[in-house]
């Protein structure tokens, strides 16, 4: 991401395995240039035009203290009531409310929000990530929005796109916003630009996994110490798929498509293929042989100098965060075209609580983070002049004496609703937003885009599904170990845990969401 701002990719890796974010605003107002984080107008106001109508003074005439959870990564920023006041100013003008800011630490965040929910806690607006999404749904943790959005979110819809708010309808109801940004992504490889360099690597005639093979043999051959690939805290093949994985990859869609048909992942010859190529580049010293048990991610390993390159994700906003995480110069060759799949646009939602006093406010309050770019940039990278500086309209610099290490403020992008509202980086591309929406734009998108399953009914078979892949996949995909030894036990495992159930209950979801959209 942006700035210090660790990638989205990594922190739900970390969190949920599952990175992160597309809309772009069309007035001043939303303009990320344009208003920065300056004052607030005096006038209260709640609509997505900023003008205040007769109903919404009416809504706003009591003051309300609104609470916000937001997941924090690390160490609480020492300046994050700075950041607060800040906001206050803004809030308490336009819709006469005060914000608390609550942090959560991730370790922490699904016991403390199912405690909060539970016992009726002060909350209103949090954070949910897209995996927990259906089950806060299921478990009446968060209300539903559709009248909220319609009366005073519609800056929020526009944000999102009325289209793409659609991925977050769960039995026809809308119960979260989707954050913004890349809405897509692509299957890529990652390398050190100084080895591609030093053994002139034609990195145009890398289209496909095999092509890679010469490439890892000579890093091999003549770098003492450096594995080829390195696999960290997530497989080689987590991030490279043709199909749309549906949330679980228990059962997934081939191709996007497949006529909305889903198959078992694991018992396609696609998935055999794979694993057995994990096996013989395991096998020949091209990856490093603690990926099965390692914790430690591939952007640490690149940056020991440990290893050359890595799978992953590709996002417009990517490689420079890359560049960031590792030290070091990086390249990124694509491996598969975009794709943009239900699971891509739900990475993180924000909801609005069950035992919320006032859902107006908190969705007022919502509609601000979405729409109002002075609100959007103090979430993203604190008070302008102490956590930042503008270098240009667009793009932003630390102040003399700060840099990421010191700086009082920063947390996740991603956190800030609409990032697409917000000021890149120095490093980065300054129309990273405008190449964010081309990308979004030229993605494959899956015809199940939409589509979210409710786990409900499997809720046992799937719990021993995830047991038995937490048990296979990871030496298998990572090529520890002969899939010819292996692939058969871990599928029958998978059969005698539920998976063929599970899949046949997605199936019947995914048919039933598809006749309705006729």
């Amino acid at each position: 991401m942006k700035g210090s701002k660790k990638p989205i990719y990594l922190i739900l890796i970390a969190i949920l395995l599952m990175g992160v974010l597309a809309a772009c605003s069309s007035n001043n107002e939303k303009n990320a240039g344009s208003t920065g984080s300056g004052a607030a107008s005096s006038t209260p106001s709640a609509g997505a035009s900023g003008e205040a109508s007769g109903d919404v003074n009416e809504a706003i005439k009591d003051p309300y203290e609104l609470t916000i959870a937001l997941p924090v990564f690390g160490a609480v920023p020492k300046d994050l009531k700075d950041v607060q006041a800040e906001i206050n100013k803004i809030t308490q003008a336009k819709i006469n409310t005060t914000v608390t800011i609550l942090p959560i630490s991730i370790g922490t965040w699904t016991q403390q929000m199912n405690l909060m929910m539970s016992s009726g806690e002060k909350l209103d607006l949090a954070f949910t990530f897209g995996q927990m999404y259906s089950s806060s749904v299921a478990s009446g943790q968060i209300v539903e929005l559709d009248e909220l959005l319609k009366e005073y979110g519609q800056g929020a819809v526009e944000a999102v796109g009325a289209d793409n708010l659609k991925a977050a309808l769960l039995n026809g109801k809308t119960y979260g916003v989707p954050v913004t940004g890349a809405f897509a992504t692509q299957s890529a490889i990652f390398m050190r630009k100084d080895l591609v360099d030093k053994y002139k690597i034609d990195v145009n005639s890398i289209k496909k996994f095999q092509d890679l093979e010469p490439v890892f043999q000579t890093i091999k051959d003549n770098e003492a110490g450096v594995v080829p690939l390195v696999s960290g805290l997530t497989t080689p093949l987590e991030y490279h798929r043709m199909y749309d994985k549906l949330g679980d990859r228990y059962g997934v869609l081939p191709g996007y498509d497949n006529e909305l048909k889903l198959v078992n992942l694991f018992e396609t010859q696609e998935y055999a293929d794979q694993v057995s190529l994990m096996h013989k580049w395991f096998k020949a010293g091209y990856i490093n042989k603690d990926s099965a048990t390692t914790q430690t991610t591939v952007e640490e390993m690149v940056k020991a100098g440990k290893g050359f390159s890595y799978f992953m994700a590709n996002k417009p906003d990517m490689l420079a965060g890359e560049i960031r995480l590792v030290g070091k110069e990086m390249i990124m060759i694509p491996l598969s075209e975009a794709y943009s799949t239900t699971s891509d646009m739900l990475v993180g939602l924000y909801t609005i609580a069950q035992q919320s006093k006032n859902p107006e406010r908190a969705m007022m309050m919502l509609n601000l983070m979405y729409s109002d770019s002075a609100i959007t940039n103090l979430l993203a990278w604190g008070v302008e002049g102490k956590h930042y500086v503008k270098v240009s309209e667009t793009q932003i610099d630390y102040p003399q004496g700060v840099n990421s290490e010191t700086v009082g403020y920063k947390i996740s992008g991603y956190l800030t609703g609409n990032q697409m509202n917000t000021y890149v980086f120095k490093n980065d591309e300054p129309d990273l937003w405008e190449k964010t929406r081309a990308f979004n734009d030229s993605a494959i998108k899956s015809k199940a885009f939409g589509f979210a399953f409710d786990s409900a009914p499997v809720k046992n078979e799937e719990t021993a599904v995830k047991n038995v892949i937490e048990q296979y996949r990871k030496i298998i995909e990572t090529g520890t170990i002969d899939p010819a030894d292996k692939l058969a036990e871990f599928n029958e495992k998978l059969k005698s845990a539920g998976i063929e159930k599970i899949i046949a209950e997605k199936q019947k979801q995914l048919d039933a969401w598809a006749a309705a959209k006729q």
